[in-house]
């Protein structure tokens, strides 16, 4: 039997699905109401988003569940056998079915409007990552078409909460429901397929393929400062508005400082593009690497991803104080985004800011997640250069390590090496990392019909006899 999946998918139905889920307001968090989601009440949404899969791959003949670890946030997962005596652990096609905020004034399109306009769909979720949950929907129904005799079983897992961590979705599931993760021997899975990585990066006249192996860690936090109220007609130095600023002017100034430290897979990665002056020069001399960024890559956001690869970053990106403009505030507080380079001592590094912040302030953890590292020489790996190379024989694929965070910190406390791979080809002025978590977040269809083939060949060597 042939392994050829190509002839059984649906480009049009893949981008029926994905408009179709854009359209599902699954807004995270969903207790921020309509606020958050253009005028759309999103709670509930994650769940009517993963019976929308279930009801796609029901009425293939494969079944779907529905699991709800927490009302209202629903994760849905659905299995392809392996036939025969001999198999080998199970594939995961991993997804999350929830998407972040919307600031709808600021968009140029309705953002749960799935506007197709001149071969693009618009919508949040386009990037980030309903086209992935609609390519992996695709290739599930490819293979039940073909009747493929497969080697391992396929998990189709679309999943809530990743843009917060998890608690509802992923990292429940792996605690609650490990066997999701396996096959019925109990092995499992050798491999998930993710997000983010897979797609084009144009520098000069050469086109690479990001291939993710690698992911930093994760530290949100959280700062607190108190004062004591009065008058706003009264000013005096106890101020927690006061407080709480110069404790976010001191970590700026101790983020502008901070060292560079060249991990592996990001030094690979520099070197395979280009930049091996970069890579070279970060750690020891920062004004020479800042300059060769900036001379040799013009993407502003592609700069910016590079120097977050390069060093621990501490961001503030959320500020409370004060009630009301004439009365002092007496608390104040910071939401921190802190994001770590495998090898980092996450709990040294939260000393080290308090110590920072001084006396004055506290510092919290909210959410802690480890950076996660998988094999670049992996068969899956093999598999994903070999599609790339036939379908593009111009491109370049590259592992590399993204800033974000996704699932992967999840699966891998199951042992699952989780590879980020969701496919694109970009036009080469297409503002593609701009869009995740951005507004007018949107997915040109041309790339979808570049990636839905080249995912199915991966899915296909690795999992078809």
């Amino acid at each position: 039997m042939s392994n050829d999946l190509a002839p059984h998918l649906d480009l049009a139905a893949c981008v029926d699905h994905l408009r179709d889920l854009i359209r599902i307001p699954s807004v995270n968090p969903p207790e921020g109401g309509p606020d958050l989601a253009a005028g759309r009440d999103p709670r509930g949404a994650e769940t009517a988003a993963a019976r929308y899969c279930a009801g796609v791959l029901g009425d293939a003949g494969i079944a779907a569940e529905v699991i709800e670890i927490t009302p209202g946030r629903g994760s849905c997962f659905a299995r392809l056998r392996a036939g025969g005596p001999a198999t080998e652990p199970p594939l995961i096609l991993l997804s999350h079915l929830d998407v972040v905020p919307v600031e709808a004034g600021a968009w140029s399109r309705d953002p749960f409007g799935a506007e197709m306009i001149d071969g693009v769909v618009w919508g949040r979720g386009a990037v980030d990552m309903k086209d992935m949950v609609a390519m992996e929907l695709g290739i599930m129904l490819a293979l039940r078409k073909l009747g493929a005799d497969l080697r391992r079983d396929v998990i189709f897992a679309a999943v809530a909460d990743e843009e917060a961590g998890g608690t509802h979705g992923a990292q429940a599931l792996v605690g609650a429901h490990p066997d999701l993760f396996a096959d019925a021997s109990g092995r499992f899975a050798a491999a998930a397929l993710n997000e983010v990585g897979g797609y084009s990066v144009t520098l000069g006249a050469n086109r690479y393929y990001t291939i993710q192996v690698a992911e930093k860690g994760i530290a949100w936090t959280r700062l607190r400062v108190s004062g004591t109220p009065g008058h706003g007609s009264m000013p005096h130095r106890d101020n927690a508005a006061l407080k709480l600023a110069a404790a976010i002017g001191a970590l700026d100034a101790d983020q502008a400082a901070r060292p560079a430290r060249v991990h592996p897979v990001v030094a690979g990665f520099l070197e395979a593009i280009g930049l091996d002056e970069v890579a070279r020069t970060a750690a020891i001399d920062p004004a020479a690497a800042a300059a060769a960024l900036e001379r040799l890559v013009p993407d502003p956001v592609l700069r910016r991803s590079i120097d977050a690869m390069l060093r621990d970053t501490v961001t503030p990106t959320v500020l409370r104080a004060g009630s009301k403009v004439n009365v002092l505030a007496g608390t104040g507080e910071a939401e921190l985004d802190i994001r770590t380079l495998p090898g980092t001592d996450q709990a040294a590094l939260l000393a080290h800011l308090a110590g920072v912040t001084g006396e004055a302030a506290t510092v919290e953890t909210v959410v802690t997640l480890p950076a996660v590292e998988w094999p670049a020489d992996a068969e899956i790996v093999s598999h994903m250069r070999t599609a790339l190379k036939a379908a593009d024989p111009d491109g370049v694929p590259v592992p590399m390590m993204i800033t974000p965070g996704t699932d992967a910190k999840a699966l891998a406390t199951l042992g699952i090496p989780c590879y980020g791979f969701a496919p694109l080809r970009l036009e080469p002025d297409f503002p593609f990392l701009s869009l995740f978590h951005g507004h007018d977040e949107r997915v040109p269809v041309s790339a979808l019909a570049f990636g839905l083939p080249v995912l199915a060949d991966v899915v296909a060597r690795y999992a078809v006899r």
